[in-house]
């Protein structure tokens, strides 16, 4: 379902607290709000590709098993399909994703 304008307030939250934004055909967008710092990802996969915006605060990154690299407000990353990746907030962060396929969000 394409959702062209979603306020604040019609955003909906995710299985894990984020929030669900817009949504189109191909690509849909979700955002990490005031992340804590020390939380951690262990190395997994997803079957989607996403691409990420650190909006605020920190994230230390490691993707397809090359050396992690911290990635601070202003700073973006991409996530390709089936590839291994883990991370860790350095500084409480908010961090927007956009994830495609959108279907991948339910």
């Amino acid at each position: 379902m394409t959702q062209h304008i979603v306020s604040s307030s019609d955003a909906t939250l995710g299985e894990r607290g984020e929030r669900l934004l817009a949504r189109g055909e191909r690509v849909a967008l979700r955002v990490w709000e005031h992340e804590a710092e020390g939380e951690t990802s262990p190395e997994h996969a997803n079957e989607y590709e996403y691409v990420a915006y650190v909006a605020e605060g920190a994230i230390r990154v490691s993707i397809g098993g090359e050396d992690a690299v911290e990635v601070r407000a202003g700073g973006s990353y991409v996530v390709p399909a089936r590839t291994p990746y883990s991370f860790e907030i350095t500084e409480r962060a908010t961090v927007v994703e956009a994830v495609s396929p959108a279907s991948a969000l339910g």
